[in-house]
């Protein structure tokens, strides 16, 4: 099962090194989208997991003192590095699942990632976001509820909740995709010891932050 996970997850970043060039072409309405990152307290030392193109990076750096922003496809981060000219940001490539921070954030931010994250991966992922934020810090992320899930091509059968997603070109990938209420994933953050404020501030998408208390158990 592990290696069918590995599998999928490697189909996920082949997915989006692939899609990089069109990426963009969902955040047409540029005013909405900064819209929903104003709902999220972003601050001081910013670590932003999942950059992809770098879309959010400068909407960031308008409020944070530096960022240190990591992605896993190469493609992404090419586009990013055009973004984030002259600005207080340092792009890493590495795969999120064994990556850890080398050093402390205020702020850990990441949008649409969550629901990429497999449930076997989650408690870890979640790990080393508490790993890499300093005391008093907090996660902040953006993501689609559980009614994105009627707009998705959901697949069965597979080693974690995926979706089947195409390409301009016609080729087609796997992607791991979670639906979560707020309320839903509030409660399982809560179980590995995180306080979560979650809310839907559209339709399908979610805000939310998240600090830890030191009091997580175990899944």
């Amino acid at each position: 099962m592990d290696d069918d996970l590995d599998a999928l997850l490697a189909e996920q970043v082949a997915y989006y090194r692939a899609r990089a060039p069109e990426y963009d072409e969902v955040y047409v309405d540029k005013r909405a989208w900064e819209a929903f990152l104003d709902e999220l307290p972003i601050t001081g030392d910013v670590l932003e997991l999942a950059c992809g193109s770098g879309w959010w990076t400068p909407h960031l750096a308008r409020r944070a003192r530096s960022i240190t922003a990591v992605d896993a496809a190469p493609e992404m981060l090419a586009l990013a590095r055009q973004r984030v000219q002259g600005l207080p940001v340092e792009l890493l490539a590495a795969d999120l699942f064994a990556w850890q921070p080398p050093r402390r954030y205020d702020t850990a931010f990441f949008a649409f990632w969550l629901s990429h994250v497999p449930p076997a991966r989650f408690a870890a992922f979640w790990s080393t976001v508490g790993a890499a934020l300093a005391p008093g810090g907090q996660a902040c992320f953006l993501d689609t509820t559980d009614r994105a899930r009627d707009i998705e091509r959901v697949l069965r059968g597979q080693p974690a909740p995926s979706v089947q997603r195409r390409l301009r070109d016609g080729s087609e990938y796997r992607a791991v995709k979670m639906f979560y209420s707020p309320a839903e994933l509030a409660a399982k953050l809560a179980g590995l010891g995180w306080t979560a404020t979650i809310r839907e501030v559209a339709v399908p998408i979610l805000a939310g932050t998240a600090t830890p208390t030191g009091t997580g158990l175990s899944e």
